[in-house]
């Protein structure tokens, strides 16, 4: 080898902090996109990322005189040093909104709907106005100008370390699991603004490690002054929110009341607009009386709750009026769960229909915040009310644990398009609408009980809860599936009651009279099937496989295996998105998002892939050995990603809150990773190939034992308490870290008796890898999760052919 150079304690620190940083880096932005932009923008964290990473191992394969491996450990500083101003100056973009909110609301009104009314149907405009192309190119490069000078610091000490690359790329996969937990209390301590600030703090620290001893003593005080100004203006923030977001569903808010972070939102509380308040979904058209006064809650970008001024004498009739109630109305006094109740309008509902006992199970503790610390007097501390009992807790995974019954069970208009906090494109995954959602429900209702779901009757999601609720029927043997089922809605919210036991004469005769009183309409009522509407043609059908066949979209039930219950594609007709038709109905927008990241993510992994070979004019490829690398290292890359996101998921019903399954399984799985490929620095020289050839039919056989026995071990640990399951995922996780470390720094070594192809191999791993994160959500959400784990099975597979395929010259 040329490579000679020794890897000192400081390198090896200088990398792990800079990997830490390069992935809060991408998580912030995450976070910020999702309140900033429709949840389904916040992906574009992934397009930067492979942007700039993928650019900065070209420079380097394609320019290698300008990066002298002998210069290394100061041009890794230099370029460490950039990271972390380039980072400043994407705190810099939100001081220049709060100063010129116009010039922001140009910016970002692309990212919304016109006229910011989230389920207004119709086409939506896909294309971006002329005169906007130079501002939202400006925002792009800005933000990822920090993925490009980190890739080129962390590809040239992997180069220049070769020989030591097992230790190194250990500290790296340290330093991404240590980001993953650093973020999170990162965020909630101070906030997404803020947190860049640290994120640029924790670079200029690598920067200073990454300087070689005898560097002149005016750098280390350029990066000290840097600190002490990224320092002074993060005390600033913090204190003072100059650079706060003052956005809300696309509108600039100032006179926004209240905002804050944690882990996975922000949440923000401004006075709601007049047409708002008189507007409340589900509310009685022949309702007359008072209306009470209201607050607008945005979790992030698109989730809205309202808090309600709580006088419950005068507003009792205002939410008796209202659709979801009629559970409540056949059972009075009932003890009762609401799931996901926001702002409170659910709880008050239940209270004004004389509930006995309220179980108010809400994910988001800045949410129980704001209604009882924050705005206490207003909402007149409603969780801490005597009927009522708050859960800080994720809602499915409540019920799971719980041994109380209930005699109604409501989740209404549960917002779960929620921005993906792991970076990858989830498109909306929510475990509260599965066959398995369903029957941890039917468990818990008492024998008359009533599961209420509330939800948009337009965008179809009804209809997808009628399918779930016949699934659930026929798991359980009952004869007349129809009789347990009504449909009522008002206007556009449709209220969907599923009975344990079927709808008495007296109950029936109730409703209707109830909704000719309030103004409803009957969409499905089991004493009246003879209706031609969707709805009643798919309960005579009793959800047979022909009509979900014959149905246009995909409303069939969905599993925890397969939790999108917004994406209502069938596979072929996505595949038909490729083809790039003129027009998409609004509410498939954000599968356009996805359509257009993984065609630009696969042009780019080409990109990586082809351009040094155009370059280059094709030598590389006739010289022996390349071919089997480059594929190598593709798969390395891709296999990873489909294994990692299909284990993520796994075990987010398991962990409770998304954040907890994050944190978890991404710590779990990079440092066992990073101690894995530690282990394989034992392997000696010349038996490379030899391991790879034992481990990755290990690693397969072992990732076919996790599909297989992951879900029934899952399942019968959910009782157990939080911690006690955090621990256990990390045991159950560990081996598979292991193994997964390994191939990599084995694969370096294997495949570069000399250092002068490795950052094109480099390159070639993170785009592949960013590429399968979006593939991996494609695969997810047209066949599940077991398939994408499956997939990535498959890849490591032709992986190991690759080793198999190369010969050492």
């Amino acid at each position: 080898m040329n490579n000679s150079s020794t890897l000192d304690r400081r390198t090896c620190w200088g990398m792990f902090l800079l990997c830490m940083a390069t992935l809060m880096y991408e998580l912030v932005l995450t976070r910020i996109f999702s309140v900033l932009m429709w949840y389904h923008f916040a992906s574009m964290a992934i397009s930067l990322a492979l942007f700039g990473l993928g650019a900065a191992a070209l420079t380097i394969a394609l320019a290698p005189r300008w990066f002298p491996l002998e210069r290394g450990a100061l041009i890794a500083a230099r370029w460490s040093a950039l990271f972390a101003v380039g980072v400043a100056l994407f705190f810099g973009l939100f001081v220049l909104f709060r100063l010129y909110p116009q010039f922001g609301f140009t910016v970002l009104s692309f990212f919304h709907q016109p006229h910011y009314q989230p389920f207004q149907q119709g086409p939506g405009a896909t294309s971006v106005p002329a005169g906007m192309l130079p501002a939202l190119a400006a925002l792009y490069l800005v933000t990822a100008f920090p993925f490009y000078c980190s890739g080129l610091a962390v590809t040239l000490l992997l180069t220049r370390h070769l020989r030591d690359i097992n230790r190194l790329y250990c500290w790296d996969l340290l330093g991404a699991g240590a980001g993953c937990l650093a973020i999170i209390a990162v965020l909630n301590l101070v906030g997404g603004i803020t947190a860049i600030l640290v994120i640029a703090a924790l670079g200029l620290a690598a920067a200073a490690l990454f300087l070689p001893a005898d560097a002149p003593r005016g750098r280390r005080a350029g990066l000290w002054l840097v600190l002490a100004v990224l320092t002074a203006a993060g005390i600033g923030n913090y204190v003072a929110d100059y650079a706060e977001i003052r956005f809300a569903r696309g509108r600039y808010e100032p006179g926004m009341i209240w905002s804050g972070w944690n882990s996975f939102s922000r949440v923000a509380v401004y006075p709601s607009q007049g047409q708002e308040q008189e507007r409340a979904w589900g509310l009685s058209r022949s309702y007359r009386g008072p209306i009470p006064e209201q607050l607008g809650m945005v979790i992030d970008d698109s989730g809205y709750t309202t808090l309600f001024r709580r006088d419950d004498e005068r507003f009792r009739e205002f939410f008796r009026a209202n659709v979801i109630s009629l559970a409540y109305a056949l059972r009075p006094g009932a003890a009762a769960l609401a799931i996901g109740p926001g702002g409170g309008k659910d709880v008050l509902v239940a209270l004004a229909a004389d509930a006995a006992r309220v179980t108010a199970v809400e994910l988001n503790s800045l949410i129980a915040e704001a209604v009882n610390e924050r705005f206490a007097a207003f909402s007149g501390e409603l969780y801490r009310d005597p009927r009522v009992r708050l859960v800080v807790d994720e809602g499915r995974s409540f019920v799971r644990r719980s041994s109380e019954t209930f005699d109604v069970i409501q989740a209404s208009a549960v917002f779960g398009r929620m921005a993906p906090a792991a970076g990858a494109f989830t498109l909306s995954e929510n475990n509260l609408y599965t066959v398995e959602a369903f029957r941890d429900y039917w468990e818990r209702l008492s024998d008359d009980g009533i599961l209420s779901v509330s939800r948009f009757i337009f965008e179809r999601e009804t209809l997808r809860l009628v399918s779930l609720g016949l699934e659930l029927l026929k798991e359980k043997g009952v004869e007349d599936p129809a009789a347990h089922l009504v449909v009522i809605r008002e206007r556009g919210l449709a209220n969907f009651m599923l009975k344990r036991s079927p709808f008495t004469t007296e109950e029936l005769s109730f409703l209707r009279e109830e909704a000719r009183a309030r103004e409803y309409d009957l969409v499905f009522m089991p004493d009246a099937r003879d209706g031609d509407s969707h709805y009643h043609r798919l309960i005579a059908s009793q959800g047979s496989d022909a009509f979900y066949r014959e149905f246009p979209f995909d409303i069939r039930p969905v599993s925890d295996d397969r939790p999108f219950f917004y994406y209502m594609l069938k596979p072929e007709d996505f595949l038909r998105l490729l083809t790039f038709p003129e027009q998409s109905p609004f509410e498939d927008r954000a599968i356009l998002t996805l359509r257009n990241l993984l065609v630009v993510v696969t042009g780019l992994v080409l990109v990586c892939l082809l351009l040094p070979l155009a370059l280059l004019r094709g030598r590389e490829l006739r010289t022996p050995g390349t071919a089997p690398r480059l594929l190598y290292f593709a798969c390395l890359g891709l296999g990873f990603m489909l294994i990692e996101i299909g284990l993520l998921r796994r075990f987010t019903v398991f962990l409770g809150p998304p954040i907890y399954a994050l944190a978890v399984v991404l710590f779990a799985l990079l440092v066992f990773a990073g101690i894995g490929s530690l282990l394989a620095a034992r392997c000696g020289p010349g038996a490379e190939r030899r391991m790879l050839l034992r481990l990755l039919p290990a690693l397969i056989l072992l990732s076919l034992v996790y599909v297989a026995v992951l879900p029934p071990v899952l399942t019968s640990w959910l009782t157990l308490p939080l911690l006690l399951r955090c621990v256990l995922a990390v045991v159950l996780l560990a081996p598979l870290g292991l193994i997964l470390g390994m191939p990599l720094p084995l694969g370096m070594r294997a495949f570069h008796p000399t250092p002068a192809a490795v950052p094109w191999s480099w390159g070639i791993n993170s785009a592949t890898s960013v590429f399968g994160a979006i593939f991996a959500a494609v695969l997810s959400m047209n066949f599940g999760f077991t398939l994408t784990l499956l997939a990535g099975v498959g890849v490591y597979l032709v992986g190991l052919a690759a080793v198999w395929w190369y010969r050492p010259g």
